[in-house]
Parts: structure tokens; C-alpha cells; sequence
């Protein structure tokens, strides 16, 4: 599957569970709006994590996210909203 990096907002990695932030870390995508206790900004690890995360067999795809779980382990990507 094939996504332009400038349709993802967002994406998660940690450990399988709650998704708040505290098993995990999100990194956001340029121009996303957010709040600076977030997360940071970090174009490379989106780009990393969504073509790690959509080349993978296992991925799973929901409505507005894609994401694998491995090793008790989560990487999601989060799409921007469609207008």
C-alpha cells in the first residue's frame, strides 16, 4: 500500500495496552494541530514508522488507522482526517 506522508497525522509505539502516552510515545507529523505536552514534531519517525507499519503482513487496517502488534509491542499509524 502506498500513502503520501502528508496524509498521516500521527504515530504511536509501545507496549500493547493503553494508548494514552504512558506505555508509549506519539510523534506527530508537520502541520497537525497539537499541544506542545503532545508530543514533538518528528517527520522522519512518522515517515519511519508508516512504512514499517504498512509494509508489514500482519498490519491491520481500521477506519482512520493502521497498526501491527509483535513482541507485546504496538506501532500505529493515524491518518489525517479526510475533509
Amino acid at each position: 500500500m502506498s500513502v503520501n506522508i502528508n496524509n498521516v497525522a500521527k504515530v504511536y509505539s509501545g507496549k500493547i495496552g493503553c494508548m494514552c502516552g504512558c506505555n508509549g510515545k506519539y510523534s506527530y507529523n508537520e502541520g497537525v494541530p497539537r499541544e506542545d505536552w503532545q508530543g514533538p514534531v518528528n517527520v522522519r519517525t512518522v515517515k519511519m514508522f508508516t512504512k514499517q507499519v504498512l509494509a508489514h503482513p500482519d498490519a491491520k487496517f481500521e477506519d482512520n488507522y493502521a497498526f501491527v502488534e509483535q513482541n507485546g509491542r504496538i506501532k500505529v499509524v493515524y491518518f489525517k482526517e479526510q475533509e
